[in-house]
């Protein structure tokens, strides 16, 4: 079990996150840049001290604030993290860096060809740091963490450059290690999608507080307040009859009239346009513009839609039940 309660006074905001991750569970940490993601990584890891509170992993105190300031040193922390940099050896190829997690699964060579053929680098075992692209870099460095002995496994953007394909197939990767070893395990990343596809949990965080946690389809579709919902894509808040509003996820809007499943809402359209196999359309709506994801592109100057199931705001931002 990873436990955090605490509070870090950066230059520019105070980051104050309480969070429980168990083990074998993969929590994920959304939010805009600056929010304090990476700061929360870098206190559990012992690169920043916390002005108040404590971590806890695997029935340890790495850190404490109170008297007597329990403070576990970084290389005795038994935490794997990586970082955006991949700070790969550039004395050792490959196969080099993955050794180097000898404590773990580095000296075992079966071990560090299955991670390596996991993430697609096991055709780069001899090469060295300096000629891989940035996306093969951070694979390495991932492998190195993953082979790690380690009680938690901290990850700082790490489908950075990689397609599609391989985002898919590192998320793979990285969440069989998590429930095989039963590793409590914490993920920041910029993109939602990213985070939902490696989380069991979704912690939401802006301006170092986090403002909601519970399933990637939970927050999403049950944002608790106006600022949630901005951050996991709600484009447009429309007024309501309550004197509220109701929140407009483009992906959540079906054409025509079906008061069953949501609210009926009908726009002046301003622009069409081909969003993969879908189509994106803006309407107007009383002034505000409500983009909406359709299967098939509307027709005429007025459109009907329906918004399926929508959170609904009171004046002051928060969620309405």
């Amino acid at each position: 079990m990873l436990e955090l309660d605490v509070s870090v006074e950066r230059r520019e905001l105070v980051v104050e996150v309480a969070l429980e991750v168990r083990p074998g569970e993969r929590v994920a940490l959304f939010g805009p840049s600056g929010a304090g993601k990476t700061t929360v990584l870098e206190t559990v890891a012992g690169f920043v001290a916390p002005r108040s509170g404590a971590v806890r992993l695997a029935g340890r105190t790495l850190v404490s604030a109170a008297p007597p300031r329990d403070l576990v040193p970084v290389w005795l922390r038994r935490v794997g993290l990586m970082r955006q940099e991949p700070a790969l050896f550039p004395h050792l190829d490959v196969a080099g860096n993955l050794a180097y997690a000898r404590a773990g699964g580095g000296s075992d060579p079966g071990a560090r060809a299955a991670i390596a053929e996991r993430l697609g680098i096991d055709g780069l075992l001899g090469a060295w740091p300096a000629a891989l692209s940035g996306g093969q870099a951070r694979r390495v460095a991932l492998g190195r963490v993953l082979l790690a002995d380690v009680d938690a496994l901290l990850l700082d953007e790490p489908y950075a450059g990689l397609d599609a394909r391989l985002r898919r197939e590192v998320t793979e990767a990285v969440s069989s290690v998590v429930a095989a070893r039963g590793l409590p395990a914490v993920l920041v990343a910029h993109e939602l999608a990213e985070a939902q596809a490696f989380a069991d949990r979704l912690g939401i965080l802006d301006m170092g507080r986090l403002l909601q946690t519970g399933t990637p389809h939970e927050v999403v579709a049950r944002p608790v307040s106006r600022r949630v919902a901005e951050l996991v894509g709600y484009a447009a808040f429309v007024p309501a009859a309550d004197r509220g509003t109701i929140g407009v996820h483009p992906a959540r809007v079906v054409t025509g009239a079906r008061p069953d499943e949501g609210v009926v809402i009908t726009g002046a359209l301003r622009a069409v346009r081909a969003s993969g196999a879908r189509f994106e359309a803006d309407l107007d709506v009383h002034g505000v513009t409500v983009t909406c994801e359709l299967r098939d592109p509307p027709a005429g100057v007025e459109v009907e839609v329906t918004v399926l199931d929508p959170p609904r705001f009171a004046p002051d931002g928060s969620a309405r039940r």
